[in-house]
C-alpha cells in the first residue's frame, strides 16, 4: 500500500509540522524562562591548518524546522506568538555555488531574511532573554550580545529531545521516502555481490542505485564481506574481491536521507546455498516476529530480553550451544553472539535522541542490570520509529572470553570454527509504532 503524501497533502503536512514545532518551542521557552530561541545550522569546519572544509552536516534542531542541509551560517529565530524568522546565509561567492533559497513550499511558513555574511545574524537576534541552540562555534563569533544569551540550556534541549521521538505526519513521509530511496541501492548491492564484486564496488553499486553520494548518507555504509561482518561497524572497503571460491557472505548496513531524515537498513546474504543460508533464513524469521511485536505500551528493554531468549533458542537448535535459553541468558552466553541492542530510535539522526529519557525534564531512565548499554529504554508510543536489528556474530575476542568461562564447555567449538569465515548475520528494518499493527517502512520495498 502506497502511503506517500500527495504534493498538496505534503504541503499541508509541513505546515502542520511547523505549527507543532511552534507549540513545542513555546512550551520549552516558557519552561526555561526564555523570550526567544535561536537555532543555528552550524558552520563549516576546516581541517587542521588547511583550507579544505569537512563535509557540512546541519544541526538537527535546525533541520527539524526546515530541510536546508547545505546552508552553514543560517538560523531559525523563534519568538512565541510571532512568525518564525528564517535567516539564510547566501554569500556572494564565485569560488563556490551559494546555497539556494528554500523552495516556496517551505519558505511560506517563515519570515525569510537573506544575509551575505555570518556576522549579519547578530543584528537579527532578539535583545530579550535568549536561548541559543546549535554548535557553539556559530555563536562564539557573534560577540557580546550572543555571549549574554544561554547556549543549549538543558531545560530547552531536554524538552525538545524527549519529543523528537514522536514524528509528525510530514516527518514520517520523509522517512518513508528515505526508505524508498535506499531500496534500489540494496538491490543493486546484492546484484554486485552475486557477481563477485569487491566491498568497494558493492558500495558504489549501492550509491548508484539510490542516487546519493556517500557524504549524503545518514551514516557510513557498512559493506562487509565474509569475516568482516563480525566487526559491527566495519568501516573499510577492500578494493579487490576475494577469489570467487572464497566469497561466503555479505553484511550490508546502509540507508539514505530525505530532507535530513534517515532510513537504516541491514541485510545479510549467503553467497551460496547451505548451512549459513539456512541460518540467515532462521534469523530473518525471528526478525519479522520481533517487528510484529512493536506495539504501543511495550517496554523496549523487554523486547530486547525476548530477543536474547530467541537467539539462545537458535544457538541451541543449530547445535552451537548445549544449554537451555534461560541458562544461556543467565550465564551471559548470548552476549558473546549478540553484543548490541535490538534497536534504537530513528529520525533526524540515525541514533536519534531521547531514548534514555523518562520525561521532558530529562530525567534518565535506568537500564536493566543485565542490559546496561541499551540505546532505547522507553515504552513504545504511536509515532515513534525504531529499528529492529537482531544479529548473531562470530567475533573472535568475545568467543575467546566465552571459551574460558564456566559455560565454555557447553559450546560446540568445532562448529563455531567452521562459521568464523561468515562473520555474522544482522537483519534490520525501520518500524513505525501505530495504535495497532506496526508499519514496517522498509521490508515491503526490498521484496524479501
Amino acid at each position: 500500500m502506497n502511503r506517500d503524501l500527495s504534493t498538496s497533502a505534503a504541503t499541508s503536512a509541513y505546515a502542520a509540522h511547523v505549527a507543532g514545532l511552534c507549540r513545542r518551542y513555546a512550551t520549552a521557552a516558557a519552561a526555561g524562562g526564555f523570550d526567544a530561541i535561536a537555532v543555528g545550522s552550524g558552520l563549516l569546519e576546516y581541517r587542521f591548518q588547511d583550507d579544505q572544509a569537512h563535509h557540512f552536516v546541519a544541526c538537527a534542531h535546525f533541520l527539524q524546522w526546515v530541510p536546508l542541509g547545505a546552508h552553514p551560517g543560517s538560523a531559525l529565530i523563534f519568538e512565541p506568538g510571532r512568525r518564525p524568522v528564517l535567516v539564510v546565509l547566501q554569500p556572494e561567492d564565485y569560488w563556490h555555488q551559494p546555497p539556494p533559497l528554500p523552495a516556496e513550499e517551505f519558505a511560506r511558513e517563515f519570515e525569510l531574511r537573506v544575509i551575505r555574511s555570518a556576522g549579519e545574524l547578530l543584528s537579527m537576534l532578539p535583545k530579550r532573554r535568549l536561548a541559543l541552540l546549535g554548535p557553539e562555534s556559530q555563536w562564539e563569533g557573534l560577540g557580546s550580545a550572543a555571549q549574554a544569551a544561554v547556549l543549549n540550556p538543558a531545560v530547552v534541549v531536554n524538552h525538545l529531545h524527549y519529543h523528537r521521538a514522536t514524528k509528525s505526519a510530514w516527518e514520517l513521509d520523509c522517512m518513508r521516502r528515505a526508505a524508498q530511496r535506499a531500496a534500489p541501492g540494496h538491490r543493486a548491492a546484492l546484484h554486485a555481490f552475486r557477481e563477485g564484486a569487491s566491498e568497494y564496488d558493492i558500495l558504489n553499486a549501492f550509491l548508484a542505485g539510490c542516487r546519493q553520494t556517500e557524504p549524503e548518507l545518514p551514516y557510513g555504509a557498512i559493506v562487509a564481506l565474509n569475516a568482516h561482518g563480525a566487526t559491527l561497524h566495519y568501516q573499510h572497503r577492500d578494493r579487490e574481491p576475494p577469489a570467487r571460491r572464497d566469497i561466503h557472505s555479505l553484511l550490508i548496513d546502509a540507508g539514505c536521507t530525505v530532507n535530513g531524515y534517515a532510513s537504516d537498513i541491514t541485510r545479510s546474504h549467503a553467497f551460496r546455498d547451505g548451512e549459513f543460508a539456512g541460518m540467515v533464513a532462521d534469523l530473518d524469521r525471528l526478525q519479522q516476529q520481533l517487528c510484529a511485536a512493536v506495539r504501543p505500551g511495550v517496554a523496549f528493554p523487554d523486547l530486547h530480553r525476548q530477543t536474547h531468549l530467541a537467539v539462545a533458542g537458535l544457538l541451541r537448535s543449530w547445535g552451537l550451544v548445549r544449554m537451555d535459553p534461560e541458562d544461556m541468558l543467565r550465564e551471559q552466553v548470548t552476549f558473546a553472539f549478540l553484543p548490541h541492542g535490538l534497536g534504537h530510535l530513528l529520525g533526524l539522526q540515525v541514533h536519534d535522541v531521547g531514548g534514555h529519557m523518562a520525561d521532558e525534564s530529562g530525567r534518565a531512565l535506568q537500564p536493566p542490570p543485565d542490559f546496561p548499554r541499551l540505546r532505547f529504554l522507553r515504552r513504545l508510543e504511536p509515532g515513534q520509529v525504531v529499528t529492529i536489528e537482531p544479529g548473531i556474530y562470530f567475533i573472535g575476542s568475545l568467543l575467546e572470553r566465552l571459551r574460558t568461562s564456566p559455560a565454555g564447555g557447553q559450546v560446540n567449538w568445532e562448529r563455531i570454527a567452521g562459521l568464523m569465515k561468515y562473520g555474522g548475520i544482522r537483519i534490520e528494518d525501520d518500524v513505525l509504532v501505530t495504535t495497532g499493527e506496526p508499519e514496517n517502512l522498509t521490508r515491503p520495498l526490498l521484496g524479501d
